[in-house]
């Protein structure tokens, strides 16, 4: 399969496990937001699209599922993404990171990291699963420019 087709055929895959998680334990829910180009992202030249979807299954054996779709990015390029625990519209954009155990470790156990792997025509697609249920702080999520990822190229809210 060829680059457009394989990141159709993959989305399609994760939203469809991402939507198959049972919903009746508590009622899932499910919140989304389109990626928009950050400042940071226009002065390198970004011009940034794309899609994210959040499931949260509460429960004992709660979950978080992130599946993000990426178009605009420089190819063949892995993209730290992280989920956020303010608006785009903060300063600076997202805030900082959502943490399960906040103030503990900076690592993909205690934050929801869907990092993104780009293909030869700059699409990606994250994908992260967790073991605990998001809370309504987490509320964007953030593509970071991987030379200096103090630079935010594109954030979406999650609503």
């Amino acid at each position: 399969m060829h680059g457009r087709k394989l990141m159709q055929v993959t989305m399609a895959a994760a939203l469809v496990m991402l939507l198959a998680v049972p919903a009746a334990a508590g009622g899932a829910g499910v919140t989304s937001g389109d990626l928009a180009t950050l400042q940071g992202g226009a002065d390198l030249g970004f011009e940034i699209t794309g899609r994210v979807v959040m499931r949260r299954v509460p429960g004992d054996a709660g979950k978080t599922f992130v599946v993000v779709q990426v178009r605009g990015l420089d190819p063949n390029t892995v993209y730290p993404v992280h989920v956020h625990n303010a608006p785009c519209s903060a300063t600076p954009p997202g805030g900082g990171h959502y943490q399960d155990q906040i103030g503990g470790p900076v690592d993909p156990v205690n934050e929801i990291w869907p990092t993104v792997e780009t293909n030869a025509a700059g699409n990606g697609l994250g994908v992260a699963v967790h073991g605990h249920r998001a809370r309504p702080d987490a509320m964007a999520v953030v593509i970071h420019y991987p030379p200096a990822t103090s630079i935010r190229l594109a954030c979406a809210d999650l609503t």
